[in-house]
């Protein structure tokens, strides 16, 4: 009879991730992680370096490659990171680190505390939310491209209406046209930044 194994790190409720799970003292979903068992999930050792591993991960939250700076910046101060290669691109990471100075929860600690949260790169939700969010994007995208074309077409009447050709209040009404399309753009398509920005501002970057 197997023993059941503690759920991945991304299913557990973010809730838990200062408590310890089932009342288990000590113990926190990050730990669960710190477990030598477990490493083999998400890394492997490397032979020329006794001691040492290359975890893949993938981090949530990022959107440009300042955000892989932020995060490698993070990673690096940490005693026993030897060496840490984020993709902006793909969101995952490659982090080399020593057994002796330090375990996984000490460094996704510290890429969680710069605001970008780590989970193992085999984790089948990560992977679910990968696929979400690149629908997300897709979904910006369109709408951005389409209230874009929807705006310059309101805009194209005053650029070409000779003076007095574009009555005042239909002049007022396409402005007004042209403002409301530019709300999805600035509340949906431009989320991320807005996020991102206020990610910054609480972390004091």
């Amino acid at each position: 009879m197997q023993t059941a194994r503690p759920p991945p790190l991304a299913l557990l409720p973010s809730g838990l991730a200062g408590s310890p799970p089932g009342g288990a003292a000590g113990t926190t979903p990050l730990t669960l992680l710190d477990e030598p068992g477990e490493w083999s999930a998400f890394s492997r050792s490397l032979a020329k370096q006794p001691g040492c591993w290359e975890s893949s991960v993938v981090f949530d939250g990022m959107h440009c490659a300042a955000c892989a700076l932020t995060i490698e910046d993070a990673l690096r101060q940490v005693p026993g990171v030897l060496s840490a290669d984020i993709s902006a691109a793909s969101h995952r990471g490659r982090i080399v680190w020593s057994d002796s100075a330090v375990k996984p929860s000490g460094w996704m600690q510290a890429a969680a505390r710069a605001g970008y949260p780590a989970v193992p790169a085999g984790d089948a939700f990560a992977n679910d939310r990968r696929r979400v969010e690149t629908r997300q994007a897709l979904w910006r995208l369109g709408v951005a491209g389409l209230c874009m074309m929807q705006v310059m077409m309101y805009a194209w009447p005053a650029y070409v209406a000779s003076p007095g050709d574009l009555a005042p209040d239909m002049a007022q009404l396409l402005r007004w046209a042209s403002w409301v399309l530019s709300l999805p753009v600035l509340l949906f398509s431009c989320a991320p930044f807005f996020r991102n920005a206020l990610r910054d501002l609480r972390h004091r970057r």
